[in-house]
């Protein structure tokens, strides 16, 4: 009978003590927030979002007016380099920059742009040391030839591309240059008859060359004067075969110089693989 009881009583025992667990268990979970509990939540750390966002956006802007408009950032050196035809306050002109500019405030794309619409800068960088220099690095386009445009006369560089209309009182010792239309080799030719000049490849210089002729049948013609010219010597060669023409050019040359025949040549043509003289004629006695 004892061990009966005592079996109830235990198994009593052990049913309290399972249901005071799961009131303990429930006594200590947490209260969870209602739905309206939660978006207040949310509308409490938005508002603080926005409030940081706005103390580092006041920060910010202060601190930018402040290194704009403070004299430790002012230009106190502009350096130029690249330039020779423009002249220094040209290029600052165009550039819109002056000393005491605020370094910080000044946009260096801007400037570059500004500089790169002048038609004689080919290419431009700009940079700035900070706290107060500036560097400007100009590559400038070089005039190979003066070209007519409606009856004005133009600088053009070495592809026959014109830059710049002549200014009064410009003083160049240039060729003339006339491309005719739809010459598709015209740049080609140009810069490579350049460059034969530059080199010392040709009998005769760039100053002697007074005009340049690219035509319609692909010749180019080239018109010599100067005071070893006589009274001028006409050069014509194909546009698609000039570097072995001038080569043999060079050849024949030679030899009427050697003959003291070159002041009676007018014109001295290249035509397939030969090359032919035409001589002045000379003046018959009255």
């Amino acid at each position: 009978m004892s061990t009966l009881t005592m079996g109830k009583q235990s198994r009593l025992s052990l049913s309290n003590k399972r249901r005071s667990n799961k009131l303990n268990r429930k006594q200590r979970s947490p209260r969870r927030l209602t739905g309206t509990g939660q978006f207040i939540v949310r509308i409490i750390m938005g508002l603080l979002t926005l409030s940081l966002i706005a103390v580092l956006g006041v920060g910010l802007l202060y601190g930018y007016r402040l290194m704009t408009s403070h004299p430790y950032f002012e230009l106190k050196e502009i350096h130029i380099t690249g330039n020779d035809r423009l002249s220094h306050g040209d290029i600052l002109d165009n550039a819109d920059v002056a000393l005491g500019l605020n370094c910080m405030e000044m946009n260096v794309g801007e400037v570059e742009r500004k500089l790169s619409a002048n038609p004689w800068i080919n290419s431009v960088t700009v940079r700035r040391d900070l706290p107060n220099r500036l560097y400007i690095t100009v590559q400038e386009k070089v005039p190979a030839f003066w070209t007519r445009k409606n009856d004005n006369l133009y600088f053009a560089d070495a592809k026959g591309s014109v830059i710049a209309p002549m200014n009064p009182g410009e003083l160049a010792s240039l060729p003339i240059l006339s491309v005719a239309d739809g010459l598709a080799e015209g740049p080609q030719v140009l810069t490579g008859i350049l460059q034969k000049i530059k080199d010392g490849q040709t009998p005769f210089t760039q100053s002697q060359a007074a005009w340049i002729k690219l035509t319609s049948a692909h010749e180019m013609e080239i018109y010599l004067d100067g005071h070893d010219m006589g009274n001028g010597l006409t050069i014509k060669l194909s546009t698609d075969r000039w570097e072995v023409q001038l080569e043999r050019l060079k050849v024949v040359w030679r030899d009427l110089m050697r003959r003291n025949e070159f002041m009676n040549a007018a014109i001295i043509a290249a035509s397939g693989d030969k090359i032919w003289i035409k001589k002045r004629t000379l003046p018959t006695a009255g």
